[in-house]
């Protein structure tokens, strides 16, 4: 299943409007619900898979974390690279195996980034993610599923994949995502996959959050 997405002109784009005011971002909900029940209490060593805005990034920095930021926009990783304990760079996420000294990692954390992906570079991603963790490290995933309204909207591309605004989305098969990973050998700690996750303006899709610990 190689549809390598095509869609990083659209993301620098898109991060290009924002950049004035990227430091004042605030954190998503996932982001927030890790720290607020403590997964963040003792100094944690974490890497975001495609960062974005880097407003989680930023977040999880002022939250006793050394942060590892990737993400395919130059743009904005060059901006996160001024931040305190955030170390940043451009790269594909799905092939990590690239860098041989991003290793040892308290946490994984993906945000909106596994719908972002073909499923290839999802398998390359979580056997990664397993290999690149601490003993009792934690995968964090959250991601749109199959039972988003937005899936079935536009041009469809195949295993899952359409074209709707401009830019690719996979919406992920929550259950069978979780069975891979358990498969890979991780220990599923959290699955939720509902809506009032990811609430944005008039927007409240449904979607998958996942933790996973090895």
């Amino acid at each position: 299943m190689n549809k390598k997405f095509q869609d990083k002109d659209y993301w620098i784009e898109y991060y290009e409007r924002n950049l004035n005011n990227l430091k004042n971002n605030p954190p998503s909900p996932f982001a927030k619900y890790l720290v607020e029940n403590k997964y963040l209490e003792k100094p944690k060593k974490i890497i975001e898979l495609g960062c974005g805005n880097g407003r989680d990034s930023i977040y999880f920095s002022k939250n006793n974390s050394l942060v590892t930021a990737v993400d395919q926009c130059e743009n904005t990783t060059k901006l996160l690279n001024e931040c305190k304990n955030i170390d940043s760079f451009p790269a594909d996420f799905t092939n990590l195996s690239a860098f041989p000294d991003l290793i040892s990692f308290d946490i994984v954390y993906s945000r909106f980034t596994i719908h972002s992906i073909d499923e290839n570079g999802e398998d390359r991603t979580l056997n990664w993610a397993y290999d690149s963790l601490v003993n009792g490290g934690l995968l964090c995933i959250e991601a749109r599923t199959t039972k988003d309204p937005l899936c079935g909207k536009g041009e469809y591309k195949g295993d899952y994949i359409w074209f709707f605004n401009n830019h690719h989305r996979r919406f992920v098969d929550a259950k069978r995502l979780k069975k891979k990973i358990e498969s890979i050998g991780f220990n599923i700690k959290y699955f939720l996959e509902s809506n009032g996750l990811a609430k944005y303006k008039n927007e409240d899709p449904i979607v998958l959050r996942l933790i996973a610990q090895k």
